[in-house]
């Protein structure tokens, strides 16, 4: 049986604005040191995902409130950082003050959705049986003076990333353009790992991924349609098909963020990542937070 999901980006988005506030806080383990600054803007968007979290500072504490809506709630190998029961895969990646260079994926190829047999996935995912989640990558771009977000872009990977073929398919390249020279080809998690590359065969070759994706900014900027944000303001963007946001059952109550302003909502189209010659139907929330 399969259960909806614990939680959705709106709620996330919601979380957000009723928090009012985009500044990261530290956060203490049971010993009492404080986590590295790059952890905070994990443990910011598991919090607006996880309703209640965010009152716990302490991570044992966090981890209560994580294990009951998340299925998956992270380590530093795998991909993605958190899965939500029953729903989305969810990837943060902070950047710093207002540089919207290419998010570093590192090993991991970019994902539209992520199967139970993805590369770098975890092994173990605490629930039932499922064939494809949705991922969201999460772009927060942080003030280094002050801790707080000047910008934080939620964009679904079905919105700017291909079909995994594209991606499985050069990784195929690679490896039968290694094979065809007199290296040995021998089987690997790596793009490809050759033995013997040289006259004696005593030298190898070991390939591997460094993957890059654009900032959503740079990707879905061109459709931002406010320039009312005020000054100083943290800026949220939310962008997803029509579809997924048709999906989600469980819409929380965004009128009153969006009748006061805080909030837009539009619909827009934008290209489709397999064919350039067709546009999708998607929806994007442009919000701010003092």
């Amino acid at each position: 049986m399969t259960h909806p999901p614990t939680t959705n980006v709106l709620v996330a988005l919601k979380n957000i604005l009723d928090r009012n506030s985009c500044i990261l806080t530290p956060i203490f383990r049971s010993n009492g040191s404080v986590n590295a600054a790059g952890d905070s803007l994990e443990f910011f968007v598991k919090d607006m995902f996880c309703t209640g979290a965010s009152q716990y500072q302490y991570e044992h504490e966090k981890m209560r409130k994580y294990n009951e809506y998340l299925s998956w709630t992270g380590n530093s190998s795998n991909f993605p950082d958190f899965i939500v029961k029953g729903g989305v895969g969810v990837e943060p990646k902070k950047l710093n003050n207002q540089s919207y260079s290419s998010l570093a994926l590192n090993s991991s190829y970019p994902k539209d959705y992520i199967y139970p047999n993805s590369q770098n996935l975890p092994k173990f995912v605490d629930e039932d049986d499922w064939d494809k989640k949705n991922v969201i990558y999460v772009a927060g771009n942080l003030n280094t003076e002050n801790n707080k977000l000047l910008s934080i872009w939620f964009a679904y990977g079905n919105t700017m990333v291909a079909d995994r073929s594209i991606y499985l398919n050069l990784i195929d390249e690679i490896r039968e353009a290694i094979a065809s020279t007199n290296a040995t080809l021998i089987e690997s998690k790596e793009l490809a790992r050759a033995k013997g590359i040289d006259p004696l065969k005593i030298s190898n070759l070991r390939v591997r991924g460094m993957y890059e994706l654009e900032h959503p900014h740079k990707v879905f900027g061109k459709y931002i349609s406010r320039d009312d944000i005020p000054i100083g303001a943290s800026k949220i963007f939310l962008v997803m098909l029509v579809e997924d946001y048709i999906a989600i059952e469980e819409k929380p109550d965004l009128s009153l963020y969006i009748a006061s302003g805080k909030l837009k909502k539009t619909e827009i189209n934008i290209p489709n990542p397999n064919n350039l010659n067709e546009s999708l139907k998607a929806i994007l929330f442009e919000g701010y937070t003092d």
